[in-house]
């Protein structure tokens, strides 16, 4: 894992419920929030520089005192929008614009302190994440990723490199919480952004097994199927998605029913060694049903029966071993010396 200087920061969204309505009071306790990161930030940066091996120890509460700080003046902005009125109790329309006049009274204050702040996010995440606080870490890169666009960051530059990376991040903290969806998405984001590293797709892939995996363990099929199948229609082209799919029809309907999409797998990617194996898998347990439901044929008998599902069995073993050599200890191995065994006595 390649370690990450940006400017980058955490966060931990928390919000603060406050209780406050007006704009002022939510500017005085926006602000004073950011005063207070301000000089946490200051203390830390003061003791980082004398003793650079510290821990890191406020990063959680400068964290917490700047997300609250960004979701107390976003809730002010808005209410300091004041529309002006005629006598008449109708608006004044400003002949420039053709919109209603308003005024305001600390908006220019609030968005100075907001803009001034943006790189904080990052720089929080980042010791959030230098230190292991992946719930900080997680909040601040997400955050950071929700700004992106919106009109606190209109006209604002970021190298797409830099969002790339905070994507990233933002996807790895989530998986060391073991929140995969939210990993899940954030790798998307970071791999549609040109993020190529620290194997972000297997990171993607990892995600997307675990979110399966727990609703097979439920046995909540249907929540399986509709997660695999919005996934296949975004990367039809995905041998792993197909051979999930076949994974999770398995569980429910046997492994019949997921031979197409096994071999599906192997159609639209042929050096994908789990869909041959899986396939595999489907002809051999096919000669295997016929054997235990004719206990007493000879092997004559079931010869014609079972050497063409055998034949057709072993090249795909024999693929998925060659795709992937270390599977030669493991069970494509075994399945290989298993049917050319068979076949010797079907002679």
């Amino acid at each position: 894992m390649k370690k990450i200087f940006l400017f980058v920061a955490c966060a931990s969204l928390m919000v603060m419920g406050a209780q406050a309505q007006t704009a002022e009071e939510l500017f005085k306790a926006g602000k004073a929030e950011f005063d207070k990161y301000d000089k946490l930030f200051a203390e830390y940066t003061l003791a980082h520089g004398q003793n650079p091996d510290a821990p890191d120890a406020t990063v959680g509460e400068r964290a917490a005192s700047l997300m609250n700080g960004f979701d107390l003046l976003q809730k002010a902005l808005p209410l300091d929008t004041i529309i002006e009125y005629n006598k008449d109790g109708s608006p004044k329309i400003d002949k420039k614009t053709g919109k209603p006049k308003f005024k305001t009274k600390y908006s220019k204050d609030i968005v100075a302190l907001l803009s001034g702040h943006i790189n904080d996010v990052l720089n929080v995440g980042n010791a959030g994440l230098m230190g292991s606080d992946f719930a900080t870490s997680y909040k601040a890169f997400k955050f950071f990723s929700q700004l992106i666009g919106s009109p606190l960051t209109e006209g604002v530059q970021f190298e797409q490199a830099t969002l790339a990376d905070v994507a990233f991040y933002e996807g790895y903290s989530a998986y060391q919480l073991k929140d995969y969806n939210g990993a899940f998405n954030a790798f998307k984001n970071a791999i549609s952004k040109g993020y190529t590293e620290n194997q972000v797709v297997d990171f993607k892939n990892s995600c997307l097994a675990n979110i399966i995996q727990g609703f097979c363990d439920t046995k909540d099929y249907d929540s399986a199927n509709a997660y695999i199948d919005k996934a296949i229609a975004d990367d039809p082209g995905s041998a792993l998605l197909y051979d999930m799919k076949g994974f999770v029809v398995e569980q429910k309907d046997g492994l019949l029913a997921a031979e197409q999409y096994y071999e599906k797998a192997t159609e639209v990617d042929a050096t994908f060694p789990n869909g041959f194996f899986d396939l595999g898998r489907v002809i051999y347990d096919k000669a295997e049903k016929i054997i235990e439901e004719n206990p007493k044929a000879t092997n004559a008998e079931l010869k014609p029966k079972l050497v063409p599902l055998y034949n057709k069995a072993l090249p795909l073993f024999k693929k998925a071993n060659e795709l992937d050599p270390a599977s030669e200890k493991t069970q494509s191995k075994r399945f290989i010396e298993d049917i050319e065994y068979k076949l010797d006595l079907l002679k």
